[in-house]
């Protein structure tokens, strides 16, 4: 399944920013966008005090159009390590890896396995 509107990849802080210096009530929200076929996926959105999520780029995802399959979890400082999925404080020595080894993986150094 293909996404409705793949254009707005990687324009939803733009957005999401932009939507919400338009309308002050609006609160500028970081996080993941679960999608049923793209699994956790980076983004950015809007929400109101009365926690209604206001999303202009959810056609981004292959499921975004379906209103009851979107799922959105707000990013609470820690992130799954891009080289093992080991979640990591944003705030870690190897810039959001749990560990050199991952680091040097995914940047295609040879290195041991991840031990952490």
């Amino acid at each position: 399944m293909n996404p409705r509107q793949p254009e707005l990849r990687g324009t939803c802080k733009a957005a999401a920013t932009a939507l919400a210096e338009e309308d002050p009530a609006l609160t500028v929200v970081r996080g993941w966008y679960i999608d049923a076929y793209w699994g956790r996926q980076e983004h950015w959105w809007c929400i109101r005090p009365d926690g209604e999520i206001v999303d202009p780029t959810v056609e981004q995802f292959p499921t975004g159009h379906v209103p009851g399959l979107r799922q959105y979890i707000p990013y609470d400082g820690v992130h799954p390590c891009p080289g093992c999925g080991l979640d990591v404080q944003e705030a870690h020595n190897y810039s959001g890896f749990c560990c050199g080894e991952c680091f040097g993986i995914t940047v295609g150094l040879p290195a041991g396995r991840c031990e952490c």
